[in-house]
């Protein structure tokens, strides 16, 4: 009697080992297509690259970054899906500060962040928390939230912080997974899509639309996107991070292997300011990006396979 379940059980692991065995073979493929862009692509590599710190505990999926200027030396970050709807104060060593709880939001799957001045006439800063991610383009949401919170102090401790404000859309033409957000110096909130085939799509929201929805906070829908220039050649060139430079005219777009440089605001003919920057095997997962001042990038990784490093590079041609 026991022998149909052995044979079952056997057919169950020897179909596990057969999987297991396409997966490590599909990994060493890629890891030896990434090894050839390597030797291609490694003048492009970043001119100075400084680790900063290993990522916290807490923060085993970094996946949006934002530089305090009301707190000189402040890094914002948070985690994406899987954690509370909160996000985490560094120094620039990735040393935990404190830990903001957001009363009544929700986290469904917050993958980017932005940092900037809030919505009307303040001035103070905001952060932008948007739950925008949609792994699972079958299982999307019709629209997805950007929570507005007033920059909290570090240096007062872990606390708990209400939402001023949130902006709800919709996409034009469905649902995106997006991992992507940037700001403009109006105000206005630029969101990059993440694709699994195709060219990324960039979509813009005005301030006069934040500063309304946020208040209101009344769904809408954007305005048609555009195309990124942006080859999908695999998994690795998904987009996963955005960012603006202090100037406000040039738009970093990074992937897990890349960052692409864009003149903003983009023209009729989207013009790369400089070569991409390769990234290569620099980070395990990477997500996050954020401009510094002085125009070195700010990145975060993921803790995978590999310790999640909090590190800046410099790219050839980029300036702040």
């Amino acid at each position: 009697m026991k022998r149909p379940f052995q044979f079952l059980l056997a057919g169950f692991v020897l179909l596990g080992s057969f999987a297991m065995g396409a997966v490590w073979v599909e990994d060493v493929q890629e890891d030896r297509a990434q090894e050839v862009r390597l030797a291609e692509r490694s003048q492009y590599a970043p001119t100075d690259t400084v680790e900063m710190g290993p990522m916290p505990s807490e923060l085993r999926e970094s996946s949006g970054l934002g530089i305090s200027r009301s707190h000189p030396g402040v890094i914002w970050t948070h985690n994406d899906s899987g954690d509370r709807p909160r996000f985490y104060a560094l120094d620039s060593n990735a040393k935990l500060l404190a830990t903001f709880d957001v009363e009544g939001a929700r986290a469904r799957d917050w993958e980017a962040m932005e940092l900037g001045p809030c919505p009307g006439p303040s001035e103070s800063s905001c952060l932008y928390m948007a739950d925008v991610g949609d792994n699972n383009i079958a299982f999307a949401r019709e629209s997805v939230t950007i929570y507005i919170i007033e920059e909290p102090d570090p240096a007062a401790g872990d606390a708990e912080v209400a939402a001023i404000g949130s902006v709800t859309f919709t996409y034009p033409d469905g649902p995106h997974d997006v991992e992507s957000l940037a700001m403009t110096p109006s105000g206005g909130l630029i969101v990059v899509t993440k694709e699994r085939s195709g060219t990324p799509w960039l979509f813009q929201i005005s301030a006069e639309d934040v500063a309304s929805a946020g208040a209101a906070g009344e769904p809408f829908t954007l305005l048609p996107g555009r195309s990124l220039p942006i080859e999908l050649t695999s998994w690795r060139n998904q987009t996963t991070g955005a960012s603006l430079n202090s100037s406000g005219d040039v738009l970093a777009v990074r992937t897990y292997s890349d960052i692409y440089f864009f003149r903003w605001p983009i023209s009729e003919r989207t013009e790369q300011v400089a070569e991409a920057c390769f990234l290569g095997n620099l980070q395990g997962q990477g997500e996050a990006i954020a401009f510094r001042d002085d125009g070195r990038l700010l990145l975060s990784s993921e803790t995978t396979r590999r310790q999640g490093y909090l590190l800046t590079v410099r790219c050839a041609g980029v300036g702040a």
